[in-house]
């Protein structure tokens, strides 16, 4: 597999990344698994259907309804009944993680600012239930053309959709939610097993002009935040400009806000950086979830919890 040379220069900067380790895992299928739709059926009345047609599933420690599909009725998820009918959504297994870090709970308003094409967004609104509500918002009418289907596939009436740009969501949103997700646009570079040209295109100035629209969706997304409330950050890449530098850099700017601990039951993690290029991350970033893909042989990704000091 070909990678660049500012590929090949990051993964020598890195001091603990394992460049074959990742190349190997990362030309492996993502393994396969779903989340049971809760919203609009039983829990247990869906699994035991699934059952009956011929699925195994194998639950996730770090996921509530969220399984590892060890036998299928058909080769190609996408294409079964179950899939088309909403009962299940397919999704990454570390994907899960950041809606499980926000935690969010019954009747609660939530955000989800970079929501196409919806997998974070249906997680959401199965766990607030039809007494919360999920504004799901993208900055792109194409994609949010997914994000509009999947919602409404699943049965998220509780949902709203938005097309705006997540950098200026705050001039109407501000202290209205009580959490937002913030899956931030980035340089993919956890998830190359779904397109192995990433490697070869990366740029290390694509890291550098994403961080600055990172931080300002970051910016904006705290700000929507009421007294008290909590922000989930996360990324499917492993460069540390993208992670630990964000956070780093918001922690900064905001000492009033709260890094809490990220909790990953089951899934094997990996203590973030202290310092990258010369710049020296806050101790603070300890806290935040970090893991590549040959960690546990699917996603990279990283995942911090900010809370905004109460009233």
């Amino acid at each position: 597999m070909g990678v660049s040379e500012d590929f090949s220069r990051l993964s020598s900067m890195l001091p603990d990344f394992e460049l074959e380790l990742y190349l190997e895992a990362v030309q492996q299928p993502l393994p396969e698994c779903v989340r049971i739709n809760t919203l609009k059926f039983d829990g247990r009345e869906v699994e035991r259907f699934l059952i009956q047609r011929g699925w195994r599933l194998e639950p996730l420690a770090w996921a509530r309804h969220g399984y590892r599909v060890l036998e299928a009725p058909a080769k190609d998820l996408g294409n079964t009944m179950e899939h088309l009918l909403g009962l299940i959504y397919i999704q990454g297994p570390v994907s899960m993680l950041p809606v499980e870090t926000l935690e969010p709970g019954r009747g609660e308003r939530c955000l989800d600012l970079c929501a196409a094409p919806g997998s974070k967004s249906t997680q959401i609104a199965q766990l607030i239930g039809l007494q919360g509500v999920i504004v799901a918002n993208d900055a792109s009418k194409k994609r949010i053309r997914a994000l509009s289907f999947n919602l409404q596939r699943w049965g998220a009436v509780n949902s709203v959709v938005t097309l705006t740009d997540g950098r200026l969501f705050h001039r109407w949103g501000a202290g209205l939610f009580d959490r937002v997700l913030l899956d931030v646009p980035c340089s993919a570079l956890g998830i190359v097993s779904k397109d192995w040209g990433a490697l070869r295109r990366y740029r290390s100035r694509h890291s550098e002009k994403l961080q600055r629209l990172q931080l300002s969706l970051l910016e904006s997304g705290y700000r929507c935040l009421r007294p008290g409330g909590l922000l989930v950050y996360s990324t499917c890449t492993i460069h540390p400009l993208e992670n630990e530098a964000v956070i780093s850099q918001f922690l900064e700017k905001h000492p009033e806000s709260t890094l809490e601990p990220v909790e990953h039951e089951g899934l094997k993690g990996r203590r973030p950086i202290e310092e990258f290029s010369g710049e020296r991350f806050s101790p603070e970033v300890a806290k935040c979830f970090k893991c590549y893909p040959q960690d546990n042989m699917a996603e990279g990704f990283f995942v911090a919890r900010i809370r905004s000091p109460a009233a």
